[in-house]
């Protein structure tokens, strides 16, 4: 096996797996791909050795296993999209597109007061801005249904996760610079040290809530920018300002 193939059978079920647990056939759920209920797959390997996904597009990987795959938590939602067709297949995807959009506007209302102010989205008591509140939940629910999401949160069928780390990586990329930034550079100081602590924490919780990316892509991920190369960044700040 790859290395590839190890990070998919850790993190996704494939096309076998996720017809059995969900007790379909695989069909059926592409049917209900198709009608835009449930999510894309993650990942696809087809039989010329590429890794496919919605985000970085066809990359090389050879000897990998062909399939397509789909994280656990997708067997959830594929019983919400059942449970929605039974009670009315014409308004489904509609009723699916709104229930997503309301609690994913619940998280960010909640998040703009405690972690990220989402100025195109609430003013400043809190109050939602219909115009900016709509094009993150149609964007979002576009991300959840064409497979992004399920590549990059670690909880993707959650709307209260994804907008989690959603909005852990704007705060994180804005206050970074995407990542860029030291505690120091040349001898300017751009974070205090207070400030460095809350980047760590802040890197920590985005760590957390997002997946850790395949090997093959990592090198182009969010995590390797706003993570590893982030806090490389700040552990050679702390050794400039440590006194010897």
């Amino acid at each position: 096996m790859t290395e590839l193939d190890h990070y998919l059978a850790h993190h996704y079920l494939d096309e076998t797996q996720l017809a059995a647990a969900a007790a379909m056939t695989m069909e059926e759920i592409d049917a209900l791909i198709q009608a835009r209920l449930v999510p894309a797959p993650a990942y696809v390997v087809d039989a010329s050795g590429n890794l496919c996904s919605f985000v970085f597009g066809v990359m090389a990987a050879p000897g990998s296993r062909a399939g397509r795959y789909f994280p656990p938590s997708q067997l959830a939602w594929i019983a919400v999209a059942l449970h929605a067709l039974a009670e009315g297949p014409e308004t489904a995807p509609a009723r699916l597109q709104a229930q997503f959009a309301s609690r994913y506007g619940a998280a960010l209302a909640t998040l703009n007061l405690t972690t990220w102010r989402l100025r195109d989205s609430f003013d400043d008591r809190g109050a939602p801005i219909a115009e900016g509140l709509r094009a993150r939940t149609d964007s979002a629910w576009t991300y959840f249904l064409n497979g992004t999401f399920s590549l990059c949160v670690a909880n993707p069928m959650s709307e209260a996760h994804i907008a989690w780390k959603e909005v852990l990586q704007e705060k994180l990329a804005q206050q970074s610079g995407n990542g860029s930034k030291t505690l120091f550079s040349q001898a300017q100081a751009l974070f205090s040290q207070a400030q460095a602590q809350q980047m760590h924490a802040l890197i920590d919780a985005y760590a957390a809530a997002a997946m850790p990316f395949s090997p093959i892509e990592y090198a182009l991920s969010s995590r390797k920018r706003l993570v590893e190369d982030l806090r490389a960044n700040l552990r050679v700040s702390d050794a400039q300002e440590t006194p010897a």
